[in-house]
């Protein structure tokens, strides 16, 4: 098992060779008459020396240079402005003989690169290959993000340390296949806080009652948004095992005639040193209520914790305070609701009763798992290694379920499950198609009706595509396309890299980060679920809000904070698109500053599709002043005094100036925040969090600024509309991303035709987001390898 495996890896790390091509010799004439003055060598314009540059386009950097060389030359930028012009004849030859080259090493790429399966990839193909929950993502080597996305196939090379990982993962899921030997504890526990016991095993004493919590003849009255000894303690010391668990409690809110918000914890609430997460946000009316919420507890003897949101603490007065709070009456924690035996271990034995079962039936089992696991028929040769391991294992004496298991868990860790399996010299076979198809919409394995398509030889067919893009895109697994394409085309994954300072920003909190990411998701889906158009994603006059988010855009009427709902933005509205949602602008800032370059990058490369170069290694970064004395505006002027920097920053800067207005968090300001000198606010608390506000307000924000060519403008409205006039390079660049995404491989030169065509092609039908999925996948890129 683990020699497959190996072999696997080093089939993966074997590099390209590349033969030694004529075709820079065929340039020398056109460099030198026109080039090499400039670019001759190490000391010339751009650092780039073309006499020194390599010629092996097996090499990325190579590749990625004689790229730019000709797209600067196709659209006049070399030889600059004021130098001899080349006739045109010699620029067509020129670009005919560089463009010629880059497609063949970019075909030649192509056929030797092996995908594996990513962590999410892997988790969700055997979640719907046996119908088990399995968490593995902390077993698994960590995947590396390539051009984007953690799915290309150049960056998922597997090591050979990496073989115990899969080894341990497999385990782990076999061990939720089969299920524990006998049925877990089932726990129905009725509990009231009013009667609950303290981690110490205390119940609630005089320092608690009557100064935290409020004694009512229904339960207790909570007041706290920050610490809160509500854990269910006495359910935590029942040892719950992991599993799924039904809550349910009665609550009411207080001293208020709005709702108040319950918020639910599970995992580890009490010690905090294992996993713990957010069950839900609730919000409670007035009149007695039944929050009912169901939740999985992924390690043992976790619990849950309610407290309240948006309220104001007491730690001294709570039989007298005034100010809203939750009465919480009876709790209910049931489960875990799992069946026993579960229904993977039943559907996997099938008819086959393991206590007196033999070696047919091993191979009857296996011969329906394996050609569902590979994703392709599998052929007796192929499955001859499989049962000859459950063989050896019970002429060894070893029960059926345990031989069994040991051929299941070689197919786990064999080359044809972690790899996706794609031979070709023209066209993909039938079977890698519906894997990419499934893959690329639901991050997981395809399933009965996909693969009974490919064995029929129908997934060429147009019309059967469309029906099973749509078909794909209605299926509840394809939220794992919204999660995982916008997490990282928009860099959403990253949205916990930073902490916002607490000093700046005391306005931060879950809620606002939970509710920025949603927004982009619901966001998302509408454009993609009603084909609107791509530039939406630039500027819409729409979008997705609730009561937390709709009050940090100072957006008012709307009400509730655990309903979204599509709102229409007012015409002025500086929101709209994903440009200026909280969510992107917080990933593009840090906790304590916002940049113009790290933003302007962003939207050059994940919005206008432009890819922009790193810097010259003799340049040092432009580091903000955290106390406001300078701009980072002013900082970047004398940046682009330098030469080399100038070109980079005239395209990079102006986006990011727009964005000015829009703080770490994005909300909107027309004045920065300081911790030197400055104003203080007009009030001394958050009205959110009520945490005491200590920044003061700084130097006036300017988001004015001009694009390369000199096209001015004053905020970001006016930006977004600049932007809006290259529909093309907006559409580009996202067609480019979902390429990217869906084959599981860089974009190359060889790919540009075809991403001309589809570019053209939706620009036909009003850019729509969901006919670009279908031209995708319509196009040749997704047949061949």
């Amino acid at each position: 098992m683990k020699t497959a495996l190996l072999l696997a890896i080093a089939v993966t790390s074997v590099p390209s060779t590349a033969c030694a091509d004529p075709w820079h010799q065929q340039l020398q004439p056109f460099f030198t008459a026109h080039c090499l003055d400039c670019h001759g060598d190490s000391d010339g314009d751009g650092e780039l020396d073309l006499s020194a540059l390599k010629t092996e386009l097996s090499d990325a950097e190579a590749t990625r240079r004689w790229t730019l060389i000709h797209d600067r030359i196709a659209n006049g930028e070399m030889p600059p402005k004021g130098q001899l012009r080349p006739k045109p004849a010699e620029v067509k030859n020129t670009l005919n003989i560089l463009s010629d080259a880059l497609t063949m090493a970019h075909r030649r790429q192509n056929d030797v690169v092996f995908r594996r399966l990513n962590r999410i990839e892997y988790e969700n193909t055997v979640r719907d290959l046996f119908g088990i929950f399995v968490v593995v993502n902390q077993t698994l080597p960590q995947d590396t993000s390539t051009s984007g996305f953690d799915n290309v196939g150049e960056g998922l090379a597997v090591s050979a340390e990496a073989a115990q990982a899969y080894l341990e993962a497999a385990d782990i899921v076999l061990d939720a296949v089969f299920g524990p030997s006998k049925k877990p504890k089932y726990i129905q526990h009725k509990t009231n806080l009013a009667t609950q016991s303290t981690h110490d095993g205390k119940l609630f004493n005089a320092k608690q009652i009557g100064k935290m919590f409020r004694r009512t003849d229904k339960g207790l009255v909570i007041f706290q948004s920050n610490y809160c000894p509500t854990n269910l303690v006495n359910f935590a010391r029942e040892r719950p095992p992991a599993g799924t668990y039904r809550g349910t409690l009665q609550v009411r809110a207080i001293q208020s005639d709005k709702p108040v918000t319950l918020r639910i914890y599970g995992g580890d609430t009490i010690v905090g040193r294992r996993e713990k997460h957010v069950v839900g946000y609730y919000d409670v009316p007035p009149e007695w209520t039944t929050i009912q919420f169901t939740d999985r507890l992924v390690e043992d003897n976790g619990t849950f914790q309610p407290k309240c949101y948006g309220t104001r603490d007491t730690r001294k007065d709570a039989d007298t305070y005034p100010e809203p709070g939750l009465e919480i009456g009876d709790i209910t924690i049931e489960g875990p609701l799992e069946e026993w035996p579960p229904p993977s271990r039943a559907a996997l034995f099938g008819d086959v009763d393991p206590e007196i079962a033999t070696l047919d039936d091993a191979k009857q089992i296996l011969n329906r798992i394996t050609p569902k696991a590979f994703r392709r028929p599998v052929s007796a040769e192929e499955m001859t290694p499989y049962f000859d391991l459950v063989e050896s294992a019970l002429a060894a004496d070893r029960s059926f379920e345990g031989a069994l298991r040991l051929a299941l868990k070689a197919i786990l860790c064999s080359p044809e499950f972690l790899f996706l399996d794609e031979p070709a010299t023209e066209q993909i076979s039938q079977h890698a198609i519906a894997s990419r198809l499934s893959y690329f919409l639901w991050s997981s394995l395809p399933d009965d009706e996909l693969l009974a398509l490919a064995d029929a030889g129908s997934l060429n067919d147009a019309e059967v595509l469309q029906q099973q893009v749509e078909r794909l895109l209605k299926d509840d697994r394809s939220k794992a396309f919204t999660e995982n394409f916008v997490g990282q085309w928009l860099d959403l994954r990253d949205i916990n890299f930073t902490s916002p300072d607490a000093n700046l920003y005391p306005e931060f909190d879950e809620l606002l980060q939970i509710s920025m990411i949603e927004e982009t998701r619901l966001f998302f889906n509408e454009v993609l679920h009603q084909n609107l158009s791509l530039m939406n994603f630039v500027d819409s006059d729409f979008t997705f809000l609730n009561e937390r988010l709709a009050k940090h855009y100072n957006i008012p009427g709307i009400h509730g904070h655990t309903i979204y709902r599509k709102v229409d933005l007012p015409e002025d509205s500086v929101r709209g698109g994903v440009l200026t949602q909280a969510s992107v602008l917080k990933v593009t800032a840090n906790g304590t500053n916002t940049s113009p370059v790290t933003r302007g990058m962003w939207v050059l490369e994940n919005i206008m599709g432009q890819h922009v170069s790193p810097p010259p290694s003799n340049v040092g970064s432009v580091e903000p002043d955290i106390r406001g004395a300078t701009t980072l505006r002013e900082q970047l002027a004398k940046h682009r005094n330098v030469e080399s920097c100038a070109a980079c920053h005239n395209k990079i800067d102006p986006a990011g100036f727009a964005l000015e207005n829009f703080d770490v968090i994005g909300g909107y300001r027309d004045r920065y925040r300081t911790l030197g000198e400055g104003e203080r606010p007009s009030f001394g608390q958050d009205p959110n969090t009520f945490a005491w506000v200590r920044y003061r307000i700084g130097r006036p924000v300017d988001a004015t600024g001009q694009t390369p060519d000199g096209t001015a403008f004053r905020n970001i409205r006016e930006l977004k509309q600049i932007l809006l006039q290259d529909q093309e390079s907006i559409a580009r660049g996202l067609t480019e991303k979902l390429i990217t995404y869906a084959l599981g491989r860089r974009v190359g030169f060889s790919d540009r035709l075809v991403i001309e065509q589809i570019v053209k092609n939706i620009a036909a039908q009003n850019y729509g987001f969901r006919t670009l999925v279908h031209e995708v996948v319509q196009s040749d890129l997704l047949q061949r390898p």
